[in-house]
């Protein structure tokens, strides 16, 4: 007992000092998931695990479900370089460019660029879980997140017909990229890799079978968690292009949820896993729309901005089979996640609240993938009084369907260590 104490203390110890889309729609793995950790564990039962997952084939899908594109497309299918440098000051470096173009119209073509990217994404975590008396669990866990974005690209859609589209070609489009970052401090052009830790969950978990003295239904499974994350994963980066969070964007969340699992037959499998997520807004500089026509990623205002996030759910449903040779267990599943609409305030009066929140970013996405997982308890090959049992798991996800979202398919390994 003293032992698995000395553990747990030295793990909170490790992880504490490791600490360093808004939230983003992307299928990240959450470290604290069921299916990256073997069953019900008796008391005083202590238990290491660790991850990796690494996505491919990453795509985005617009606001219709239906039209899948490149990431860089997924908000808007084109940006407005026109819109970009609406409702500032006339005072002001930008609205003296406004000014310089004598209101050059928007026929749809003019001023528009169509941006395109790689985007690559890889992971990995680790975490702990302690098992208490009457069936309840305390867990850390902290994700690993490294993304890159590369072979950046622009296409200008402007035309060399009218002095109009020679006058936006001079002004904005030619040099889009250091125009850009000479009036809003928005690099565009620079690939960029970043790597670090993402938010720290802590958990606290119920979990009970319950036996079922039936030919057919043998066991029923019940558990329910509630957790806190804390913003410890590294922050959006505003002054690049497409640099997500790698977590809550620096907000703390309530942790909450359930799962039900049915056995038949003593091995074969079928339940629903429910995982909500009730973020608590914060305030910080962030890019807004001054215009209600610019696009989300040609932002120049920077200002102090609270943020009122959406609800997060996700559910997912799996049906398998369990040790149907000795430890080896595996399911097919199929996972759904959806955020609402985040509302934005601004804390000042140099811009309008109204207008910063038609950006398409902050409207309600969705995520669709299915999955297949294969797990393998070593504990069955040792003998009873051994003092450790290690399980090994793979799993494979296929992104289908979404909104608003970027669509990946994954695959990765989790292993975990019962003392």
């Amino acid at each position: 007992m003293t032992r698995h104490i000395t553990l747990s203390a030295l793990l909170i110890i490790v992880v504490g000092y490791c600490s360093l889309n808004a939230t983003f729609a992307i299928n990240t793995v959450k470290p604290y998931d069921n299916y990256l950790w073997t069953g019900i564990q008796k008391k005083g039962t202590f238990q290491l695990g660790f991850y990796g997952a690494n996505s491919y084939n990453e795509r985005g899908v617009r606001w219709d479900h239906t039209k899948v594109c490149n990431v860089l497309q997924m908000w808007n299918c084109d940006q407005n370089t026109l819109a970009m440098v609406r409702g500032f000051d006339s005072d002001s470096e930008i609205g003296q460019r406004a000014a310089e173009l004598n209101d050059v119209p928007d026929n749809c073509v003019r001023g528009h660029v169509t941006p395109s990217a790689d985007f690559h994404l890889a992971e990995g975590g680790i975490g702990a879980r302690y098992w208490l008396p009457k069936g309840f669990s305390l867990g850390l866990f902290l994700p690993f997140i490294r993304m890159q974005l590369k072979n950046i690209r622009w296409c200008d859609c402007t035309s060399d017909v009218t002095e109009a589209d020679y006058l936006t070609k001079d002004l904005l489009t030619d040099n889009l990229g250091q125009n850009v970052y000479e009036l809003g401090g928005l690099d565009i052009c620079t690939p960029w890799k970043r790597s670090g830790v993402g938010d720290l969950s802590f958990i606290t978990r119920w979990e009970r079978d319950f036996p079922q003295p039936k030919p057919i239904l043998t066991n029923v499974y019940t558990s329910i968690y509630l957790g806190l994350s804390l913003p410890t994963g590294k922050r959006a980066d505003i002054d690049r292009l497409f640099a997500l969070p790698f977590g809550y964007d620096g907000s703390p969340g309530i942790l909450f949820g359930g799962a039900l699992g049915l056995t038949w037959k003593h091995h074969f499998i079928g339940g629903v896993e429910l995982n909500m997520t009730q973020l608590i807004g914060d305030t910080r500089r962030r890019r807004i729309k001054t215009a209600a026509c610019q696009t989300d990623l040609l932002l120049l205002a920077k200002t102090q901005v609270h943020i009122d996030w959406g609800f997060l759910q996700r559910y997912r449903l799996y049906l398998g089979a369990h040790e149907i040779m000795k430890g080896l267990s595996f399911d097919v599943n199929y996972q759904f996640q959806k955020q609402g609409d985040s509302t934005l305030s601004i804390c000042s009066n140099d811009y309008i609240s109204s207008i910063a929140n038609t950006a398409e970013s902050l409207k309600m996405w969705t995520l669709h993938h299915i999955g297949i997982n294969v797990q393998y308890d070593f504990g069955y090959d040792l003998c009873e009084d051994s003092n450790c049992s290690p399980c090994v798991g793979f799993f494979w996800q296929h992104g289908f369907k979404g909104r608003r979202a970027i669509l990946s398919n994954k695959w990765g390994f989790a292993f975990s260590l019962t003392f």
